[in-house]
């Protein structure tokens, strides 16, 4: 559990921050490991909270799948299985495939240079097969189609699930779960898509990218 006064003691908080968020945060960066115990008393001296606010925070928490919950056992961070990466990486591919669907046919000329640019570094992580870098490549991309979405319903629905998804995407990421040949075929044809204002196009290659075309079955851990 974090300390305040020590070195892992969490930085600051913004002025505002909720406790969902200050958890929330904490599990993300690794303060809070996956699968640490949260203990409400040392939560309360950790976040100076109430116990209905911390209790509150941690339903919140489990609903999205940062928190496991067993009763009368244990209160935890979620450890992410490896043998479920593939099914969040399609939910997170079905989610995004939407944003991208409605944002394409309204991006201006400015955005989207931005987009062609970012795609054409992501690639360079791909042809690399750094995955690491690809991974940080997705998420960054991810939030600019996110930024230039003009519908907001669609964007508050998706911030509300996809950090959780993406928590549990990166904590059974390796070079071995990234299947390479998928991300050079998506990619180019995101890139053209964007480039010729094609929303089918666009959404049809980042359900390649996460893997929406592959069955379940079929697949072992990816």
């Amino acid at each position: 559990m974090p300390n305040p006064d020590g070195p892992s003691g969490s930085r600051p908080s913004p002025a505002g921050e909720s406790v969902t968020e200050r958890i929330r945060t904490a599990i993300y960066d690794g303060t809070l490991a996956s699968g640490e115990l949260l203990i409400e008393a040392e939560l309360r001296e950790w976040l100076d909270a109430p116990s209905e606010e911390i209790a509150a925070a941690l339903r919140e928490l489990e609903r999205v799948g940062l928190v496991e919950t067993a009763p009368q056992r244990h209160t935890r961070v979620a450890q992410p299985r490896a043998e479920d990466r593939t099914a969040v990486l399609q939910t997170l591919g079905a989610l995004v495939s939407g944003v991208v669907r409605v944002t394409v046919p309204t991006l201006t000329p400015g955005q989207r240079a931005e987009l062609l640019a970012f795609v054409e570094h992501t690639m360079t992580t791909v042809a690399a097969e750094d995955a690491d870098a690809h991974g940080r490549c997705v998420w960054g991309l991810v939030d600019r189609f996110l930024k230039h979405c003009e519908n907001p319903v669609l964007v508050s629905a998706t911030k509300d699930v996809i950090g959780a998804l993406i928590y549990r995407v990166v904590a059974t990421r390796s070079a071995e779960t990234v299947d390479w040949s998928d991300l050079r075929v998506g990619y180019p044809h995101l890139r053209s898509a964007i480039a010729s204002g094609d929303a089918v196009g666009a959404e049809l290659a980042i359900e390649h990218v996460f893997r929406l075309q592959v069955p379940l079955q079929d697949l072992e851990v990816h």
